[in-house]
């Protein structure tokens, strides 16, 4: 089987994931939910709890950091910061076909896999096997179903002469099959996910709001219409003369920029002189990096190497990153006294990112750290971060004037009632507390107690009431406020000119 192999795909498509509640503004509890026994089985996905019982199992293992393991694998009995699914249903005559240009393509399904992190990033993965189709423009092809998660622009013709196919189709078993020819109406449904990957994904997820759908997942794509590609391409003559510079690598932009066929900015980076893509030569490989595909072309026919896992890490880290952004703008529409405490939610999102999902370094291996390295570059992951930063600094910021201006009013209105209350005290003071001792239990029945009240009670904490909160704003509260005020103050007055003090 190996010997026949000419090339592998893995296509990944990150995605946000919320599980849904009663309410709309139920914010940032991914962290606490994917602990839910909810989680132990998601339709046809069953879990994946990683095990050491062979030697790739090892190598695996001990080729990353400790702290990369737990953000990568899901062990029995360890903290859950990602849960890791397989598809259950895969048979060896499962296959993926894609026709693009009038020609079909057709390669085996190796694995479905699907990853679920405790930050709201999901990521679903395609893994499929290619032994039918050697050249060039064979592998272009077939990696031109990463632009199949919407279509990247419209008309349909138009994204297809970019590269899009025009058909895929799944086939699981007989009884299960999935295709899509991307003819349904994308004016009323924007930006919806292609119904091949939504089957795929499978009934607990959704890409609509389903009132009181308790045990729905809702889905959005993260990193826009393309899924990144990683391809392996087993090509001996190729990978010698590459390293024997008989070819240049320009002949590797075919194949690392298929997403730019008849788009200006590849033009554009030629003037600036701009590369976008990163290449790596060694004697086996060469590899070929940018933040919409990692390339390796290579002499072995087994290639061990786990640079898919970083491809995935890095893809998660710039995914929960934007994901955490849009969410802090969402933060800025909510009602004032909601405020500190989603900020205070999404902060802790943002401390778990920090401290168990965020890596600069993640193997010993310096092929691995390098490729890594550029990935990670090529995802602007640092320039995000520090973006991230800043719009935390500045909504915390925001909530701390708000909670400042909310201390604020209550210490004024804790002072205005003080100041209110010094009258009437002193009044009582002068006149001594057992003034109309007899005639306080029946207050209402006599008329000089109600009139002595008017004038040096009520008169008093109207007139020092109006003193403190009387402002020149223009609005209609503080327009029905004086009115108010003004009208109660009128009256009390009247009732002392007309009826005296009661004394």
């Amino acid at each position: 089987m190996l010997e026949q192999v000419k090339s592998e795909h893995l296509f990944i498509f990150p995605f946000s994931w919320k599980n849904q509640r009663k309410k709309d503004n139920f914010l940032f509890h991914q962290r606490t939910q994917i602990q839910h026994k909810n989680f132990n089985r998601l339709g046809h996905w069953k879990p994946h709890i990683s095990t050491i019982e062979t030697d790739k199992d090892y190598n695996e293992y001990v080729y990353f950091y400790k702290p990369i393991r737990m953000a990568l694998y899901t062990f029995k009995g360890q903290p859950v910061i990602v849960r890791n699914y397989e598809y259950e249903g895969l048979t060896r005559n499962s296959f993926f076909e894609l026709e693009i240009q009038n020609v079909i393509y057709r390669l085996d399904i190796k694995k479905l896999e699907l990853k679920l992190y405790k930050t709201g990033i999901g990521i679903l993965c395609f893994r499929m096997i290619n032994t039918r189709y050697g050249n060039l423009e064979d592998i272009e092809a077939i990696n031109s179903f990463s632009m199949c998660i919407y279509p990247p622009v419209l008309p349909l013709e138009r994204a297809q002469r970019m590269g899009m196919p025009t058909r895929i189709r799944i086939h699981i078993s007989e009884t299960v099959e999935w295709e899509d020819h991307f003819k349904r109406e994308y004016y009323n449904q924007r930006l919806t996910i292609s119904p091949l990957i939504m089957q795929v994904l499978g009934k607990p997820f959704t890409e609509k709001i389903v009132p009181y759908g308790k045990n729905l997942f809702f889905i959005e794509p993260i990193l826009g219409s393309q899924m990144f590609c990683s391809c392996m391409y087993y090509n001996s003559q190729l990978v010698e003369d590459l390293y024997q510079e008989r070819e240049a690598l320009e002949v590797l932009e075919r194949l690392m920029s298929f997403n730019k066929q008849n788009h200006a900015l590849a033009e554009l980076d030629k003037v600036e002189g701009k590369e976008e893509s990163q290449y790596l030569k060694c004697e086996e490989h060469i590899y070929g990096i940018n933040r919409y595909m990692l390339l390796c072309i290579t002499k072995e026919k087994y290639h061990d190497k786990l640079y898919d896992q970083l491809a995935k890490l890095a893809l998660m880290q710039r995914a929960t990153l934007l994901h955490l952004s849009s969410e802090l703008a969402y933060i800025s529409t909510l009602p004032k006294s909601e405020l500190s405490s989603a900020i205070a939610n999404i902060y802790e999102v943002y401390i778990h990112f920090i401290n168990q999902l965020y890596f600069q370094e993640v193997t010993e291996d310096s092929e691995g750290s390098y490729i890594y390295e550029q990935l990670a570059e090529a995802f602007k992951v640092k320039e995000e971060l520090e973006q991230l930063n800043f719009e935390i600094d500045e909504v915390s910021e925001y909530a701390n004037l708000v909670e400042q201006a909310s201390s604020n009013l209550k210490v004024q209105l804790l002072t205005i009632i003080g100041a209110a209350l010094v009258i009437p005290s002193f009044v009582t003071g002068f006149f001594g507390m057992n003034i109309f001792q007899e005639e306080a239990l029946h207050w209402w029945d006599h008329t000089s107690v109600v009139l002595w009240l008017n004038s040096y009670v009520v008169m008093p904490i109207l007139a020092v009431t109006a003193l403190c909160l009387w402002t020149k704003k223009r609005s209609a509260i503080a327009l029905i406020f004086k009115v108010i005020l003004s009208v109660l103050f009128l009256v009390s007055l009247s009732f002392i000119f007309k009826y005296g003090s009661g004394l």
